[in-house]
């Protein structure tokens, strides 16, 4: 008896001191209540690694543009991929423009043993990325590394954002999500700003009778709460080459805008302070067009584009990720460097002082969403390019110059800004809704020939060239760009050997690699001994084709959830001339091929010339869009899998008396 009061005496005294230290965990404890139903959840989750149990937003504007954000969240361990995906918590900010505070943090053992975070896990540190991207030394990582995160763990936080001041006069411009790569069980936001202060709220893949407005009284002033609350939200799936994942999340976007005409002309006053032209500027200018007298002005933005690309370097990643002003032209002259708000305003003040006419345009790439006139944001945007209006035949025709690049054609932009959505800032007070020239398939062709000779031997001899334009000559030359003659060497070994396994290179050359006003071409002057093979009185070989295995990747899947994206069209073109021993006759040659649908087409066959005993073959491959739907996959897959099938096994016999 005297040992069972013992031992209930050490069982209060532990619970005692557990309650006095704060182990038990005040705000979450979950773990003691939790339900049946919630362990199943648990259980049909293990595969994401973890969950939100709760999130907390709660966001306080007031009269002068000032936000704070308060946030809370609880997220609970499943697996090892929870522990390395969550174990560090990782929260961006811009000390131009944020101040942050972090509230608490803590990990939470068993439902009960709280963990708290120790001061040398707490950290201010500068991302990986500022590294290479100087314009962005203000953006910082608070990194928080959670304490004994495991299996059933769950790790809490709270920290307070406040936006001190606004990256756009009287502009505040927020986006809350509700969904993410991991299911949510409940997330609560709450929005308190002035009574009278006019905002833009956008609701994406929400129902608008969701959120709820009351009026509340704070220190004797009115106040507008505006609350949403969201339960049992399914994480997104995951899938290669799908749209952009915010196309699929729920989510609120904020604004203290509400039409755009004074938001652009607010961008528009920044860009054209940051567009004049300096003695320097002018100088440069002079020298860039000084072989262009009585040339037109397309030539000369031309000749202005291709100095400009040479002699300054892209350092950025968004357009709005540390303020939406562009730095002066002079600084980014003297720097030599700049994101592309900065870079487009220097650009423009070159062809403003060769007098011609140019303007910023904002643009969304296919790495966000299409933009959408209903959300009054800046943060839409990820790029700015350069948009000019010239005179040719007595009509406007409308060119766009990237300026963030050197591998890209003056008039030519990236595959991921064809075809998008953009705002035109034509002149303080002007502005226009623009859609860029979508690509076509032949502006991103590669070009496969051969010519050469097949003896009676089996030796193959000749040479294979390959033009690279539009996104294969950017791809193609941004892997060269770095890499010395040796490794050149290797990668045309390599390239040469996936189709021709045996061949011996006697020499190569890459031509075009510097002038990006060109083309890139490569040229392989080869032999291979053995490309035939003898079987009797048959000389059994296969047509110098190359497989791309790429195209198979992009079709693995049998079924899609999203559309399928491969960002462009392209072709794949070939043509090939063998000539073939003396008296020799084609014994077998497989059919032609044709297969055209509505987001692909593939065609290829070979004829023999028999007076010129030559064997004359061509092949295409074309995709026809930038995105296949769900519905037309099923047939773009079809049209991939037959066409490499059928180039994998091109084989060709031909037949001859005086093989021996």
């Amino acid at each position: 008896m005297k040992k069972n009061k013992l031992f209930l005496f050490y069982i209060f005294q532990a619970i005692f001191l557990v309650a006095a230290l704060n182990i038990i965990n005040p705000v979450f404890s979950y773990a003691s209540a939790r339900s049946a139903a919630s362990r199943n959840i648990e259980k049909a989750d293990k595969k994401y690694g973890a969950y939100i149990i709760r999130k907390d937003v709660l966001l306080k504007l007031n009269k002068n543009y000032g936000l704070k954000e308060y946030v809370t969240e609880s997220v609970e361990i499943l697996s090892q991929r929870g522990i390395n995906k969550y174990s560090e918590v990782i929260v961006p900010f811009s000390m131009k423009y944020q101040k942050i505070k972090l509230l608490y943090a803590y990990t939470l053992l068993s439902g009960m043993f709280k963990i708290p975070i120790g001061k040398l896990a707490v950290n201010i540190v500068s991302p990986g990325f500022a590294v290479n991207y100087p314009a962005y030394s203000d953006i910082k990582y608070l990194t928080l590394s959670m304490p004994a995160v495991s299996d059933g763990s769950i790790i809490n936080f709270s920290y307070e954002i406040n936006n001190f001041k606004p990256p756009i006069e009287d502009g505040i411009f927020y986006t809350n999500y509700f969904s993410y790569d991991i299911p949510v069980k409940k997330i609560d936001f709450s929005l308190i700003y002035p009574v009278g202060l006019k905002l833009n709220l956008y609701l994406h893949q929400l129902n608008k009778s969701v959120p709820s407005k009351k009026i509340v009284c704070i220190r004797n002033k009115k106040f507008v709460e505006l609350s949403i609350s969201v339960n049992n939200i399914q994480a997104i799936k995951k899938e290669s080459h799908m749209p952009p994942k915010k196309n699929f999340k729920k989510y609120i976007a904020v604004s203290t805008y509400t039409s755009w005409p004074p938001l652009l002309k607010k961008i528009n006053t920044m860009f054209m302070k940051a567009e004049k032209p300096t003695e320097k500027i002018e100088k440069f200018v002079k020298s860039a067009v000084k072989k262009e007298k009585g040339k037109d002005a397309k030539q000369k933005a031309a000749s202005i584009y291709y100095r400009f690309v040479k002699s300054f370097r892209y350092v950025g990643i968004s357009y709005g990720i540390n303020g939406y002003r562009p730095a002066n032209a002079a600084m980014t002259f003297k720097n030599g460097y700049g994101d592309s708000k900065s870079l487009a305003a220097l650009l423009i003040a070159m062809l403003k002082a060769e007098g011609i006419a140019a303007y910023p345009v904002l643009i969304t790439s296919l790495n966000t969403t299409d933009l959408n006139p209903k959300i009054i944001s800046p943060k839409q945007f990820d790029s700015v390019i350069v948009g000019l209006n010239l005179k040719e035949k007595g009509r406007n025709v409308h060119y766009y110059l990237y300026p963030d690049s050197s591998s890209y054609k003056a008039f030519n932009i990236p595959f991921e800004l064809s075809g998008r959505k953009g705002l035109a800032l034509l002149s303080r007070n002007s502005f226009k809704f623009i859609r860029t020239p979508s690509e076509k398939p032949n502006q991103n062709e590669r070009i496969f020939l051969f010519k050469g000779a097949l003896n009676k031997n089996g030796t193959l001899t000749g040479t294979v060239s390959v033009k690279y334009k539009g996104v294969y000559s950017n791809y193609e030359r941004s892997s060269l760009k770095k890499i010395n003659n040796y490794e050149k060497t290797i990668k045309v070994y390599n390239f040469l050997y996936n189709f021709i396994p045996g061949a011996q290179i006697k020499n190569y050359k890459y031509k075009n690699l510097r002038n990006i006003n060109k083309n890139l071409k490569l040229s392989i002057n080869f032999y291979d001994k053995n490309y035939g093979v003898l079987k009797g009185d048959k000389l059994v070989f296969h047509s110098v084709l190359p497989v791309d295995s790429g195209l198979l990747q992009l079709v693995l899947k049998s079924k899609r959830l999203y559309p399928l994206v491969t960002g462009y069209p392209f072709e794949q073109i070939g043509d090939i001339t063998i000539k073939l021993p003396v008296k020799s006759s084609v014994y077998y040659m497989p059919g032609r091929l044709k297969f055209n649908g509505e987001s692909g087409s593939a065609y290829s066959e070979c004829k023999f010339l028999k007076n010129k005993m030559k064997l004359s073959c061509s092949y295409k491959f074309e995709s026809k869009k930038p995105a296949v739907s769900v519905k037309e996959y099923k047939k773009y897959r079809g049209i991939i899998r037959t066409y490499l099938q059928y180039m994998k096994n091109y084989f060709i016999a031909v037949s001859s008396i005086y093989f021996y």
